[in-house]
């Protein structure tokens, strides 16, 4: 539940990688981070995260996509990726979704587009429940869009870029483009999120690369 509304939170696509206390406490640390903000608290707790602004108002939020947006007003537009050190986030079960691949050009089918205005109709599906609880964008072929093609990577403290991402997310930062994370979650695991025009269209945890 938001505390500040009494509203179910909504689905974040972040969670499972901030299920104890000790991964919601490295977020806590990484968005302050960003934030650099004298009088900005942050306090992890069961369930989510508690918010207080330097005015001394404060703010319940349940998930990572209300706790950057409850952050963001008091810090730069779009902070710089902060150096490692915020802390191990959770390592969630095994994921069961199935990867598809967009087929821009073409039609006839879930995940085919006939053009690119299309295409990023059904990114903004594929990105959102129900289709999210199912599926994950595996590729992209037929388009020569900057959102549409290899994602710059990015890498390192996982609770840093994933914040970062976020933040940049909602700052729009990412609306034309394609990123990807890929950072370690211990010896054997590794975090892999992408981002095509503005969407989280995957967010997986899988066997480390050697």
């Amino acid at each position: 539940m938001c505390g500040a509304c009494g509203e179910p939170a909504t689905v974040d696509w972040a969670r499972p990688w901030f299920a104890d206390l000790a991964a919601r406490a490295a977020a806590a640390t990484a968005v302050l981070r960003l934030a650099d903000r004298p009088g900005l608290r942050v306090t992890p707790r069961s369930g989510g995260w508690l918010v207080t602004a330097p005015t001394g108002a404060s703010m319940a939020c349940g998930g990572l996509t209300e706790l950057v947006a409850a952050v963001r007003p008091w810090g730069p537009a779009l902070p710089e990726l902060p150096p490692s050190g915020s802390g191990a986030l959770s390592i969630p079960p095994p994921d069961r979704r199935r990867g598809v691949v967009l087929r821009v050009g073409a039609d006839g089918g879930d995940f085919t587009a006939p053009d690119d205005a299309a295409a990023r109709r059904l990114l903004a599906r594929l990105a959102a429940p129900p289709w999210s609880l199912r599926y994950y964008l595996h590729d992209v072929i037929g388009t020569t869009t900057a959102w549409g093609g290899r994602p710059e990577t990015l890498t390192g403290d996982p609770a840093s870029v994933v914040m970062w991402l976020e933040w940049a997310r909602q700052a729009g930062a990412l609306d034309a483009r394609a990123v990807a994370a890929r950072c370690p979650l211990g010896k054997y695991q590794e975090l892999d999120v992408e981002i095509r025009a503005g969407h989280v269209v995957r967010a997986l945890t899988r066997p480390r690369r050697p």
